[in-house]
């Protein structure tokens, strides 16, 4: 299935709906700094427990990501976030076969990508 772009006005909707339907889903956190930084990784294969956005603020508002739990959560957050972008697992994104589900969200501020790559637990 081809990336598509969640419009803004859905993005409270859409962080509901994938808050619920893969809470507990593996989520690997990196986050993208400039071409020449090697990537940060905030989190690695932790339970999802919950994405959200909050449009007050800054006037562009920041979205929360929320994994793991006990002494291994952790909570990152997005400021001025611009565009978010979904890829069903199981298709090629950027010339590579990835069986993961992606969310990549640009960012006005620093650092401009946060990529999260969810890997479902198998019942």
């Amino acid at each position: 299935m081809p990336t598509r772009e969640i419009p803004r006005d859905r993005w409270p909707a859409f962080f509901d709906e994938f808050s619920r339907t893969r809470a507990g889903a593996l989520v690997t956190v990196e986050i993208i700094g400039s071409p020449q930084a090697d990537p940060w990784f905030p989190a690695r294969r932790l339970p999802l427990t919950g994405l959200s956005f909050d449009p007050s603020g800054s006037g562009a508002g920041h979205i929360e990501i929320r994994a793991g739990d006990g002494e291994g959560h952790i909570t990152h957050v997005i400021v001025q976030p611009v565009h978010i972008y979904h890829k069903d697992g199981a298709g090629l994104i950027s010339d590579e076969v990835n069986e993961d589900e992606i969310l990549e969200i640009t960012s006005a501020a620093a650092p401009p990508i946060t990529s999260l790559r969810f890997q479902h637990r198998t019942p």
